[in-house]
């Protein structure tokens, strides 16, 4: 095994490691980790198995196999730029979507408020925590 794969090896023991511990604290959610535990596992297998690397580089038409891992990491990074735009997307309308409905439900608050006089109002302005 050459001092690159050795390297590449230690670095996706460490990658993996780091994600077990961020998924451990919480901060990264279990649906993002298996990606990121997927792209570990191909840098893993990359780095064990020299001529996969070669036989993909060769199948592109490009003569460095170290070029063509970085262009595969490039892809993968577009990729991910488009799922989280896409993500972001959709928690933008959802977040649209909710500011609406809350302002409808203090609309016909307000209105039944008004409607039924002080007595209700009171009651539940006693039931709201401080």
């Amino acid at each position: 095994m050459s001092k690159i794969q050795l390297f590449a090896l230690l670095v996706s023991i460490a990658f993996i490691l780091a994600i077990f511990q961020l998924v451990r604290k919480k901060k990264l959610k279990e649906q993002y980790s298996l990606m990121w535990f997927l792209i570990a596992a191909v840098i893993t297998v990359l780095a064990v198995w020299e001529p996969l690397l070669g036989g993909i580089s060769s199948a592109l038409g490009i003569s460095v196999p170290s070029n063509a891992l970085f262009l595969l990491a490039l892809l993968f990074l577009f990729g991910l730029a488009l799922h989280f735009s896409m993500l972001v997307s959709r928690l933008t309308d959802q977040s649209q979507f909710l500011a609406q409905k809350l302002a409808l439900l203090e609309r016909d608050l307000r209105q039944r408020e008004s409607a039924g006089g002080d007595a209700t109002s009171t009651a539940e302005a006693d039931d709201e925590p401080a």
